[in-house]
């Protein structure tokens, strides 16, 4: 079929040797400057170019190292960007190295499909495997969805709106594609990628067309006034906590008044962040009667979201939230699904129930839960209408964490109220409009209401799934069949 090396008179293949190292800094720059805090989310959509570059001309063993090397410890400081004064530098490792290395094998397979099958092949595969490591990442390990490409985009709404077709693999897609066919011009010239460059722009001008489209659309359903309620205990307290519990009662004293003061700005529904409070297996019950109490005083559905603390030493937890109705019945009780790594927490398995109050279908999970796209997926075939999802970040993920979820919900047409410790409070539409937000600099009293719809609107990915990776990994198999039955003269 076709020859397995490029001409050596290809436009930009020969990479001189002294060319390497301006191409293992830029690529690591680029990724440095594309992810987590501080991005440039432009830069994102040809950051893996002078990777692919550097592996086009030559893939001894040698040079796979070193841009193994290379890769894994740009990751480390890029990761590095999250650790703050709340949080130290010790879980980056847990979530940098096993980042570096999916990229790693993406670039590699990506480099010897470019040298073995040509430009074009080099191009797909990459973007292919982009979407590939990023699925197996968020399906099957703890380590959520921190570092896909999707994430560079997360202040891009139009293209968000991708995502209601595709999930995070389409937006994926799209933005690793920007790499792969840049690397192509570079190494083959235009020529060689022509067609391809002309698909792309076709392609994702359609793509932001759909979104600016979609994004005419008033959001769907009667609205409820929800009311985000931030505790008074910061990440110090909880700490602190750890050595004697009884240092928070006070400070729920606090967190019901500001429940009270939502309820008295209107809120039907109240909401507080993880976490909100953490108490005994034995002080559990005087406080979700408390809670309880408190629903059926005020006529409000209430999401208390708190830790009981099942053991000091080690401290070993387990972090769920209980909704009460006015009737003060419990409605459900929820235990985060996915802990993050690290985190003493018990692990729940059950879906969370849908509660229907007011004529609105509630659901939801607890941060982290929500950074796995199947979570959201689960809440809207369940019957969900709107999100609840109290959650606990500090400064060195905000807003990124947020918006995480963000796009999620908007992949199943979900609106989301998101009350937060330490970052960003958000409410937004089925199409991840933020309604409302309030920011955690201990300037305001904590309390957030917002009218939010109540209402999901349907989507095809939350129908069809992760079809984009399904198909990605078909592809990408196909590639190593194809170089694996290369025959050494060029042909297959």
């Amino acid at each position: 079929m076709t020859s397995a090396t490029p001409p050596s008179d290809t436009p930009g293949h020969c990479v001189r040797a002294s060319l390497a190292p301006l191409l293992l800094l830029g690529g690591g720059a680029l990724i440095f400057l594309s992810f987590m805090r501080f991005a440039v989310a432009e830069l994102a959509w040809v950051a893996f170019a002078p990777f692919l570059v550097f592996l086009h001309e030559r893939g001894t063993l040698k040079r796979h190292l070193v841009l193994l090397a290379t890769v894994v410890v740009t990751w480390l400081l890029t990761v590095s960007k999250m650790a703050t004064a709340e949080i130290p530098w010790t879980p980056v490792p847990l979530f940098a190295v096993p980042i570096a290395f999916s990229y790693f094998l993406a670039l590699a397979l990506a480099g010897a499909a470019h040298r073995r099958l040509r430009a074009r092949w080099g191009t797909y595969t990459f973007a292919s495997m982009a979407v590939v490591m990023g699925w197996l990442q968020y399906t099957f390990t703890p380590g959520s969805s921190w570092g896909v490409l999707a994430h560079t985009q997360i202040d891009n709404l139009p293209l968000i709106q991708v995502a209601a077709l595709s999930g995070l693999g389409g937006i994926t897609l799209l933005v690793a594609l920007g790499s792969g066919l840049a690397a192509a011009v570079w190494s083959s010239g235009v020529r060689a990628v022509r067609a391809d460059l002309l698909l792309y722009a076709v392609v994702l001008g359609a793509a932001l067309l759909y979104g600016q489209l979609r994004l005419g659309d008033p959001a769907r359903g009667e609205t409820v006034r929800v009311g985000s309620v931030v505790s008074p205990a910061t990440h110090k307290e909880l700490h602190a906590a750890s050595a004697s519990l009884d240092t928070l009662r006070q400070l729920d004293d606090d967190l019901f008044a500001r429940s009270a003061r939502a309820a008295e700005l209107g809120a039907k529904v109240v909401v507080w962040n993880e976490m909100a409070t953490l108490v005994s297996s034995a002080g559990e019950e005087a406080l979700v009667s408390r809670g309880q109490a408190f629903a059926r005083q005020r006529g409000v559905m209430l999401l208390m979201a708190y830790g009981v603390v099942e053991s000091m030493h080690p401290f070993h937890d387990v972090n769920k939230y209980r909704i009460y109705l006015p009737d003060g019945t419990m409605a459900d009780e929820y235990v985060k699904r996915h802990p993050v790594p690290g985190d003493p927490d018990a692990r729940g398995v059950a879906h969370a129930r849908v509660v229907p109050f007011g004529g609105v279908n509630y659901s939801g999970a607890i941060c982290y839960d929500y950074g796995f796209p199947h979570i959201a997926r689960d809440n809207a075939i369940d019957g969900a209408g709107l999100a609840l999802v109290p959650a606990s970040d500090w400064r060195g993920i905000d807003p990124q964490h947020g918006r995480m979820a963000l796009m999620n919900a908007v992949a199943v047409g979900l609106p989301m109220v998101r009350p937060v410790r330490a970052a960003t409070s958000i409410a937004t539409d089925q199409y991840g409009r933020v309604l409302g937000s309030m920011r955690a600099d201990g300037q305001g009293d904590g309390v957030m209401v917002v009218a939010v719809p109540g209402e999901r609107v349907p989507t095809l990915y939350t129908r069809i799934g992760e079809v984009v990776p399904l198909v990605a990994l078909a592809f990408c198999v196909l590639v190593v069949v194809r170089i694996l039955l290369l025959r050494p003269g060029g042909k297959t």
